[in-house]
């Protein structure tokens, strides 16, 4: 896997994070810079502990020796990886839900941490997939650190200058973003 295809899978994964901080920013009455750091350092451990961990069950030894006989199918369970989150996330977007603005006193870190985790589990399933696809662990990780912080903090800025009505739209495009990413490394998988 290429650096723009970790890089195009981190952006799609990142634009539920940016969704949740769009609600978010949406919300405050104002912009801390202390509220923006802890909402974005909660967001970016998250996602890179999620793509850490999903990464390190391929590297279990009883999945490694089977992978080392079947690596062709691997990648084709990768795709089916990424494919599926993106169709997951075109349908999470799907849902018309009306979303009433309030402003809200401040950050709750707990609140904050839980939607964190949330997010996190696609990041750990995409994971698994970069992982079956051999992708380099320390560029991976840095790739979806720095696109999740820039996420939150675009995000933050965007909701509370606009509000969050996109909110989602922009996971469908996320999920858009995955399942063409999906499909471009099928294709290269197959030439």
């Amino acid at each position: 896997m290429v650096l723009f295809e970790i890089l195009m899978i981190s952006i799609g994964l990142s634009l539920d994070v940016f969704a949740y901080a769009l609600y978010k920013g949406a919300m405050m009455p104002e912009i801390r810079k202390s509220a923006l750091i802890k909402i974005s350092c909660v967001f970016t451990v998250w996602q890179m502990a999620g793509t850490l961990l999903g990464n390190m069950i391929t590297k279990n030894p009883l999945l490694k020796a089977t992978a080392e006989k079947a690596a062709a199918h691997w990648k084709y369970i990768s795709v089916l990886i990424f494919a599926c989150l993106g169709m997951y996330m075109i349908l999470k977007g799907k849902r018309h839900q009306t979303i009433i603005e309030h402003k809200e006193e401040g950050v709750e870190l707990k609140q904050v941490s839980v939607w964190a985790c949330i997010t996190s589990v696609d990041a750990f399933l995409a994971g698994i997939g970069f992982g079956l696809f051999r992708t380099n662990l320390t560029d991976t990780v840095f790739i979806i650190g720095i696109v999740t912080a820039a996420s939150v903090i675009l995000g933050i800025y965007a909701g509370y200058w606009m509000g969050c009505q996109s909110k989602n739209k922009i996971v469908a495009l996320g999920g858009c973003i995955l399942l063409i990413g999906g499909i471009e490394l099928l294709i290269r998988g197959i030439k």
